[in-house]
Protein backbone atom coordinates (compact mmCIF):
# COMPACT_ATOMS: atom_id res chain seq x y z
CA UNK A 1 0.00 0.00 0.00
CA UNK A 2 1.13 3.80 -1.12
CA UNK A 3 0.99 6.43 1.18
CA UNK A 4 -0.54 8.05 -1.31
CA UNK A 5 -3.48 5.52 -0.93
CA UNK A 6 -4.14 6.39 2.64
CA UNK A 7 -3.82 9.94 1.97
CA UNK A 8 -6.85 9.16 -0.95
CA UNK A 9 -8.77 7.18 1.96
CA UNK A 10 -8.50 9.65 4.63
CA UNK A 11 -9.83 12.59 2.27
CA UNK A 12 -12.49 10.25 1.20
CA UNK A 13 -13.74 9.62 5.12
CA UNK A 14 -13.15 13.58 5.53
CA UNK A 15 -15.27 14.35 2.51
CA UNK A 16 -18.44 12.20 3.59
CA UNK A 17 -18.27 13.04 6.53
CA UNK A 18 -18.03 16.94 5.76
CA UNK A 19 -20.64 16.58 3.22
CA UNK A 20 -22.78 14.73 5.13
CA UNK A 21 -22.99 17.82 7.92
CA UNK A 22 -22.84 20.59 5.06
CA UNK A 23 -25.56 18.38 3.29
CA UNK A 24 -27.69 18.02 6.64
CA UNK A 25 -27.59 21.94 7.39
CA UNK A 26 -28.76 22.97 4.08
CA UNK A 27 -31.87 20.40 4.59
CA UNK A 28 -32.61 20.94 8.28
CA UNK A 29 -30.73 23.47 10.34
CA UNK A 30 -30.48 27.05 7.23
CA UNK A 31 -32.35 29.56 9.24
CA UNK A 32 -32.90 28.22 12.69
CA UNK A 33 -32.41 29.66 15.52
CA UNK A 34 -33.60 28.58 18.59
CA UNK A 35 -31.90 27.61 22.00
CA UNK A 36 -30.76 24.14 22.73
CA UNK A 37 -33.73 21.82 23.33
CA UNK A 38 -34.66 18.21 23.45
CA UNK A 39 -38.08 16.40 21.76
CA UNK A 40 -39.81 14.04 22.89
CA UNK A 41 -41.25 12.32 19.30
CA UNK A 42 -41.76 8.71 20.48
CA UNK A 43 -40.29 5.47 19.20
CA UNK A 44 -42.10 3.14 16.88
CA UNK A 45 -45.41 5.18 17.32
CA UNK A 46 -44.13 8.72 16.09
CA UNK A 47 -45.22 10.43 12.78
CA UNK A 48 -43.34 7.96 10.84
CA UNK A 49 -44.38 4.52 12.89
CA UNK A 50 -40.69 4.42 13.73
CA UNK A 51 -39.47 4.32 10.48
CA UNK A 52 -36.96 7.69 10.83
CA UNK A 53 -35.85 5.17 14.49
CA UNK A 54 -34.93 2.04 11.71
CA UNK A 55 -32.81 5.32 9.47
CA UNK A 56 -31.14 5.85 12.56
CA UNK A 57 -29.91 2.85 13.17
CA UNK A 58 -29.10 2.11 9.31
CA UNK A 59 -27.25 5.09 9.10
CA UNK A 60 -24.87 4.94 11.19
CA UNK A 61 -24.38 1.11 10.61
CA UNK A 62 -23.77 2.41 7.09
CA UNK A 63 -21.51 5.19 8.11
CA UNK A 64 -19.20 2.42 10.07
CA UNK A 65 -19.11 0.01 7.28
CA UNK A 66 -18.10 2.42 4.86
CA UNK A 67 -15.41 4.30 6.52
CA UNK A 68 -13.89 0.85 7.98
CA UNK A 69 -14.11 -0.86 4.81
CA UNK A 70 -12.49 2.95 3.02
CA UNK A 71 -9.30 3.00 5.39
CA UNK A 72 -9.01 -1.08 4.76
CA UNK A 73 -9.12 -0.30 1.34
CA UNK A 74 -6.51 2.64 2.47
CA UNK A 75 -4.00 -0.01 4.07
CA UNK A 76 -5.03 1.27 7.25
CA UNK A 77 -4.76 -2.16 10.13
CA UNK A 78 -7.57 -3.43 11.76
CA UNK A 79 -7.31 -2.06 14.83
CA UNK A 80 -6.67 1.62 13.28
CA UNK A 81 -9.65 1.48 10.87
CA UNK A 82 -12.01 -0.20 12.81
CA UNK A 83 -11.63 2.74 15.82
CA UNK A 84 -11.47 5.44 13.47
CA UNK A 85 -14.61 4.28 11.95
CA UNK A 86 -16.42 3.94 15.30
CA UNK A 87 -15.61 7.15 16.14
CA UNK A 88 -15.91 9.32 13.14
CA UNK A 89 -19.57 7.57 12.55
CA UNK A 90 -20.29 8.15 16.34
CA UNK A 91 -18.80 11.81 16.07
CA UNK A 92 -21.53 11.95 12.72
CA UNK A 93 -24.62 11.16 15.30
CA UNK A 94 -23.95 13.23 17.77
CA UNK A 95 -23.33 16.20 15.58
CA UNK A 96 -26.93 15.50 13.80
CA UNK A 97 -28.43 15.17 17.19
CA UNK A 98 -26.85 18.66 18.31
CA UNK A 99 -27.94 20.45 15.27
CA UNK A 100 -31.75 19.33 15.88
CA UNK A 101 -31.58 20.10 19.48
CA UNK A 102 -30.56 24.04 18.08
CA UNK A 103 -33.39 23.82 15.47
CA UNK A 104 -37.04 23.14 15.71
CA UNK A 105 -36.61 19.23 15.38
CA UNK A 106 -34.99 19.27 19.30
CA UNK A 107 -32.51 16.67 20.57
CA UNK A 108 -33.68 13.35 20.29
CA UNK A 109 -32.47 10.81 22.89
CA UNK A 110 -34.54 8.00 20.83
CA UNK A 111 -32.68 8.99 17.54
CA UNK A 112 -29.22 8.80 19.09
CA UNK A 113 -30.01 5.32 21.05
CA UNK A 114 -30.83 4.37 17.26
CA UNK A 115 -27.88 5.83 16.06
CA UNK A 116 -25.92 3.69 18.86
CA UNK A 117 -27.51 0.34 18.71
CA UNK A 118 -26.63 0.66 14.51
CA UNK A 119 -23.22 1.85 15.03
CA UNK A 120 -22.27 -0.77 18.07
CA UNK A 121 -23.92 -3.63 15.83
CA UNK A 122 -21.55 -2.69 13.12
CA UNK A 123 -19.00 -2.80 15.05
CA UNK A 124 -19.73 -6.15 17.04
CA UNK A 125 -19.89 -7.35 13.55
CA UNK A 126 -15.94 -6.87 13.39
CA UNK A 127 -15.24 -8.90 16.45
CA UNK A 128 -17.77 -12.03 15.90
CA UNK A 129 -17.70 -13.16 12.66
CA UNK A 130 -21.13 -14.73 12.90
CA UNK A 131 -23.22 -11.89 13.24
CA UNK A 132 -21.78 -10.99 10.22
CA UNK A 133 -24.49 -13.89 8.64
CA UNK A 134 -26.86 -11.19 9.55
CA UNK A 135 -26.77 -7.68 7.66
CA UNK A 136 -28.89 -4.71 7.51
CA UNK A 137 -29.68 -3.12 4.46
CA UNK A 138 -32.03 -0.63 3.12
CA UNK A 139 -33.67 0.05 0.23
CA UNK A 140 -35.09 3.69 -1.67
CA UNK A 141 -37.41 3.49 -4.33
CA UNK A 142 -39.57 6.44 -4.40
CA UNK A 143 -43.31 6.40 -6.30
CA UNK A 144 -42.73 9.75 -8.15
CA UNK A 145 -39.02 8.58 -9.66
CA UNK A 146 -35.38 10.10 -8.08
CA UNK A 147 -34.43 13.31 -7.53
CA UNK A 148 -31.62 15.64 -6.83
CA UNK A 149 -30.97 16.62 -4.23
CA UNK A 150 -32.75 13.76 -2.52
CA UNK A 151 -35.64 14.40 0.19
CA UNK A 152 -35.21 11.59 2.10
CA UNK A 153 -37.34 12.55 4.75
CA UNK A 154 -40.01 13.47 2.46
CA UNK A 155 -40.60 9.66 1.14
CA UNK A 156 -40.69 7.54 4.12
CA UNK A 157 -42.98 5.33 2.26
CA UNK A 158 -40.11 5.11 -0.42
CA UNK A 159 -37.65 3.91 2.30
CA UNK A 160 -37.56 0.05 3.29
CA UNK A 161 -35.22 -1.51 5.93
CA UNK A 162 -33.87 -5.24 6.22
CA UNK A 163 -32.60 -7.47 8.12
CA UNK A 164 -30.71 -10.08 5.46
CA UNK A 165 -29.98 -13.75 6.56
CA UNK A 166 -26.63 -15.83 5.20
CA UNK A 167 -28.88 -19.11 4.45
CA UNK A 168 -26.14 -21.25 3.34
CA UNK A 169 -23.60 -20.11 6.00
CA UNK A 170 -26.23 -21.35 8.58
CA UNK A 171 -26.84 -24.54 6.94
CA UNK A 172 -24.84 -28.02 8.18
CA UNK A 173 -21.91 -28.80 5.85
CA UNK A 174 -23.79 -31.66 3.73
CA UNK A 175 -26.83 -29.46 3.57
CA UNK A 176 -24.99 -26.05 1.86
CA UNK A 177 -24.77 -27.54 -1.64
CA UNK A 178 -28.38 -27.44 -1.91
CA UNK A 179 -28.87 -23.12 -0.79
CA UNK A 180 -27.10 -20.86 -3.72
CA UNK A 181 -24.27 -19.20 -1.52
CA UNK A 182 -25.43 -15.50 -3.48
CA UNK A 183 -28.72 -16.23 -2.54
CA UNK A 184 -30.03 -14.96 1.04
CA UNK A 185 -33.37 -14.52 2.65
CA UNK A 186 -34.38 -11.16 4.04
CA UNK A 187 -37.29 -9.36 6.53
CA UNK A 188 -37.90 -5.81 5.81
CA UNK A 189 -39.80 -2.78 7.49
CA UNK A 190 -41.76 0.10 5.76
CA UNK A 191 -44.96 2.15 5.81
CA UNK A 192 -47.62 2.91 3.62
CA UNK A 193 -47.69 6.16 1.46
CA UNK A 194 -49.70 7.78 4.09
CA UNK A 195 -47.61 6.55 6.63
CA UNK A 196 -50.67 5.99 8.64
CA UNK A 197 -50.09 1.98 8.40
CA UNK A 198 -46.95 -0.45 9.34
CA UNK A 199 -45.72 -2.79 6.27
CA UNK A 200 -43.67 -6.13 6.29
CA UNK A 201 -41.83 -7.82 3.69
CA UNK A 202 -40.51 -10.85 3.51
CA UNK A 203 -37.92 -11.74 0.62
CA UNK A 204 -35.41 -12.97 -1.12
CA UNK A 205 -31.76 -10.62 -0.94
CA UNK A 206 -28.29 -11.10 -3.34
CA UNK A 207 -25.03 -11.53 -0.91
CA UNK A 208 -22.74 -10.10 -3.41
CA UNK A 209 -19.91 -11.29 -1.06
CA UNK A 210 -19.81 -14.17 -2.74
CA UNK A 211 -17.88 -12.79 -5.62
CA UNK A 212 -14.33 -12.13 -3.58
CA UNK A 213 -12.47 -9.80 -5.09
CA UNK A 214 -8.62 -9.45 -4.62
CA UNK A 215 -8.57 -5.97 -6.35
CA UNK A 216 -8.70 -3.57 -3.99
CA UNK A 217 -11.09 -0.91 -5.77
CA UNK A 218 -13.47 -4.14 -7.29
CA UNK A 219 -13.50 -5.30 -3.53
CA UNK A 220 -14.45 -2.36 -1.85
CA UNK A 221 -17.26 -1.18 -4.30
CA UNK A 222 -18.34 -4.77 -4.11
CA UNK A 223 -18.40 -3.74 -0.02
CA UNK A 224 -20.62 -0.54 -0.72
CA UNK A 225 -23.06 -1.97 -2.96
CA UNK A 226 -23.67 -5.07 -0.57
CA UNK A 227 -24.85 -2.44 1.98
CA UNK A 228 -28.07 -1.83 0.18
CA UNK A 229 -30.92 -3.95 -0.74
CA UNK A 230 -31.50 -4.49 -4.87
CA UNK A 231 -35.05 -5.32 -5.16
CA UNK A 232 -35.75 -8.85 -5.47
CA UNK A 233 -39.21 -11.17 -5.32
CA UNK A 234 -40.48 -11.13 -2.19
CA UNK A 235 -44.06 -11.17 -0.14
CA UNK A 236 -45.49 -7.63 1.21
CA UNK A 237 -48.05 -7.11 3.96
CA UNK A 238 -50.04 -4.39 5.10
CA UNK A 239 -51.68 -3.58 8.16
CA UNK A 240 -55.09 -4.62 7.50
CA UNK A 241 -54.60 -6.21 4.42
CA UNK A 242 -53.84 -9.61 3.14
CA UNK A 243 -50.43 -10.65 2.40
CA UNK A 244 -49.36 -9.77 -1.69
CA UNK A 245 -46.70 -11.38 -3.72
CA UNK A 246 -44.96 -8.96 -6.20
CA UNK A 247 -42.13 -10.53 -8.42
CA UNK A 248 -40.23 -7.40 -7.40
CA UNK A 249 -40.43 -5.35 -4.12
CA UNK A 250 -39.98 -1.93 -4.96
CA UNK A 251 -41.94 -0.18 -1.95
Amino acid sequence: TTPARRYIATGMVGALLGGSLISSYFDWWQGADRKFHTSDDGMFNNYSLGIDKAGHAYTSYFYFHTFHNVMRWGGYDERTARWWAFGTAAFFAVSIEVGDGLSDFGFSFGDLGFNMAGLGYGLAQTYVPFLRNFNLKWSYVPQEGYRWPPRFTEHYDAHIYWLTVNVHNLLPDDARPWWPEFLQLAVGYGVDEKQTRREGFIGLDLNLRVFRPTQPDLRLLVQTVDLFHIPMPGIKTTGGRSPRYQWIVWN
